[in-house]
C-alpha cells in the first residue's frame, strides 16, 4: 500500500525532474509547459479508463458513453491549450531566444525530453495497473469520482503561464534569458507542488476507506 507521504514524495520528485531538465539539459520555457501539457493528457487518458471500468455504479461497466464524453470534452480543452501554448509560448517567447528550436520538443526530437515524457507515462501506467486494478479500487469506485467538471490542472496552466511569464521577462531583463528560464521553472515547480500537495491531501481525507491515493 502506498501511503499518503510516499505518494506525495514521488509526485514532488517528478516535479523536480522538470527543474533538473531546465538546469542540466537547458530545456526551454516551451519544453516545461509542453511537458506539463503532456502529463495532463496522460492524466485525462487514464482517468477515462477508470471511468470506463469503474464498477460501483447502478449501470454495469463498461461505461463507454461516460468515458467518451469525458475524453471528448477534456481533450478538446487540451487541444485549445496546445494551440495557445505553441502560439504564445512557442512563437512569442521561446522563438525570441532560440528560433524554431522549440519544435524539437514539440516533435520529440530532443532525447532527454522524450525519455522524460516516457518516464511520466510509465509512472502513470503503473499507478493505473497497480493502485487501481490490482488493488481492487476499481470495484468500489464510481465513474463520477473521476469525472469532475472543475479541473484544477486547467486552472494551474493559467497560473503557471501568467506568473511564469512575468518572472521570465523580469529576470531576463535583469540577468539573461537562461536565468529567466530557470526562474520560470522554479515558479512552475513551486506552484505545481503546492497544488499537487493540496490535491493529494484532500483526496486522502475524503477517501480514507480506500487507503490509496492516485498520482495527479
Amino acid at each position: 500500500m502506498m501511503t499518503k507521504k510516499k505518494t506525495l514524495l514521488l509526485q514532488l520528485s517528478m516535479n523536480l525532474i522538470t527543474l533538473w531538465g531546465v538546469i542540466y539539459f537547458n530545456w526551454s520555457v516551451f519544453a516545461l509547459i509542453y511537458l506539463y501539457w503532456l502529463e495532463t493528457v496522460c492524466f485525462v487518458f487514464f482517468n477515462g479508463i477508470k471511468i470506463l471500468t469503474a464498477q460501483n455504479d447502478l449501470q454495469k461497466a463498461p461505461h463507454t458513453a461516460k468515458a467518451l464524453r469525458y475524453l471528448s470534452f477534456n481533450l478538446f480543452i487540451l487541444l485549445f491549450y496546445l494551440i495557445f501554448i505553441v502560439g504564445f509560448i512557442g512563437f512569442s517567447v521561446a522563438s525570441k531566444q532560440e528560433g524554431v528550436h522549440f519544435a524539437s520538443y514539440l516533435l520529440f526530437y530532443d532525447h532527454s525530453f522524450r525519455y522524460t515524457v516516457l518516464c511520466f507515462f510509465v509512472l502513470k501506467l503503473i499507478e493505473l495497473i497497480y493502485f487501481y486494478f490490482l488493488s481492487g479500487i476499481y470495484k468500489t469506485s464510481r465513474p463520477s469520482e473521476f469525472n469532475s467538471f472543475f479541473n484544477i490542472r486547467m486552472i494551474l496552466i493559467h497560473i503557471v503561464i501568467v506568473l511564469g511569464f512575468f518572472t521570465f521577462s523580469f529576470i531576463s531583463r535583469k540577468l539573461n534569458s537562461h536565468y529567466g528560464i530557470i526562474a520560470f521553472a522554479a515558479v512552475f515547480v513551486i506552484v505545481k507542488s503546492i497544488v499537487d500537495s493540496i490535491s493529494i491531501l484532500y483526496f486522502d481525507k475524503t477517501n480514507k476507506t480506500k487507503g490509496e491515493v492516485p498520482f495527479l
